[in-house]
């Protein structure tokens, strides 16, 4: 395998997509297995495949200007790999920084600081939202199909506006952080927006519904890039990656709590009979508070960070490996995949009530010479 240049999860996290030097590349989680390779001689700086389909959405590296190249960085490309070949192209204004697909629509933010809403059979533009000028084209969407939720940051330093279709509701612009957003993330079915700042201290957990703080989590005291935030499908916890080398674990057990409450979400979970690695009843998870924490909460003295959640779990990659690392919750319950650019990818599993370390359970290099099952 070439090097990888770009790395993304299917929506439910059962594959991931790898973009390379010379095409793309496609493997299965569990069991481990290569679904597919295509070789197209280009660059491909975005992979995302949609579902479990042979459908994705690629975009290429090399410069608009050269003619030569098939595959330009500003032209959006739907490949069929049933067909082997490409089925429809949309050429946008400026280079592609970010593309994310859904079942009927994709959505592409571009270097001119433009985020658009496109009809997949038709690529016709539905929807075109100008986007804060210093977020290098981040946004995010929901993975879920019952509705469509899109959060990108918004006008000024820290804000995030979010849009759902199908809802009438008037979402105000949340101002969620003091510096420029790093990151965000929407849970599957939409209700819970999380984000991060430059500084890569703290996360927040905001409600789409009203832009309502819910929840504070803190990664660490010292400053680091986060590089991706994962929801777990089953509304649980929340994982982050960032260059510290330290995957971070959360309960979001009162973000979910709060909806409920609220009448949101119904009350589906159920942990009456289950039960953790030592025999135990398991417990709702509960993020770790420091001492100082405790005695101010009691005292209602309003400082932010001992107010904060900590992480109940870790998983520690080399901290080298940390840098662009990618998270997401696997199938298998209580555990983690995390996928690193220099081609490693580690499966660990964590205790839901008693946190902790994580224990690994695997480590593949998808750089090996023909690998092809694990």
């Amino acid at each position: 395998m070439d090097t990888i240049l770009y790395m993304s999860f299917n929506q439910d996290g059962s594959c991931f997509c790898l973009g390379t030097q010379i095409g793309f590349i496609v493997y299965n989680i569990s069991p481990f297995k290569k679904l597919c390779q295509r070789e197209l001689n280009e660059e491909i700086k975005i992979a995302e495949i949609l579902r479990k389909t042979n459908i994705f959405a690629l975009v290429g590296n090399a410069n608009a200007y050269i003619k030569e190249s098939q595959m330009p960085n500003d032209k959006l490309i739907i490949w069929d790999e049933s067909q082997k070949k490409k089925i429809s192209e949309l050429k946008l204004d400026s280079e592609i920084l970010k593309a994310k697909i859904k079942l009927d629509k994709i959505i592409a933010s571009t270097k001119d600081n433009y985020l658009y809403v496109i009809e997949m059979v038709r690529l016709k533009i539905i929807n075109i939202f100008k986007i804060y000028e210093y977020s290098q084209g981040l946004f995010a969407i929901n993975s879920g199909d019952n509705i469509f939720a899109i959060a990108f940051p918004y006008r000024y330093t820290g804000y995030v506006k979010i849009k759902k279709y199908n809802s009438k509701i008037n979402i105000p612009n949340i101002n969620a952080h003091d510096t420029n957003i790093s990151f965000i993330t929407i849970s599957s079915e939409g209700n819970l927006l999380a984000t991060s700042s430059e500084y890569g201290t703290i996360i927040r957990i905001f409600s789409t519904h009203d832009g309502q703080l819910i929840q504070e989590l803190r990664r660490g005291a010292k400053r680091a890039r986060i590089h991706y935030i994962s929801f777990d499908l089953n509304n649980k916890f929340l994982a982050c990656s960032s260059n510290s080398g330290t995957i971070h674990i959360f309960s979001i057990y009162s973000s979910i709590k709060f909806l409920k409450e609220q009448g949101i979400i119904e009350d589906k979970l159920d942990t009456s009979n289950k039960k953790n690695i030592k025999g135990e009843i398991i417990e709702q998870p509960k993020n770790q508070k420091s001492f100082i924490g405790s005695i101010i909460n009691v005292l209602k003295i309003g400082i932010s960070y001992f107010e904060s959640e900590w992480s109940f779990a870790q998983f520690r990659i080399p901290k080298n490996e940390g840098d662009n690392a990618i998270v997401n919750f696997s199938s298998t319950e209580n555990s983690i995949n995390v996928l690193t650019k220099t081609g490693n990818l580690y499966k660990a599993s964590f205790d839901p009530s008693l946190g902790g370390e994580c224990q690994k359970i695997n480590e593949i290099n998808l750089l090996q010479q023909n690998l092809e099952n694990i």
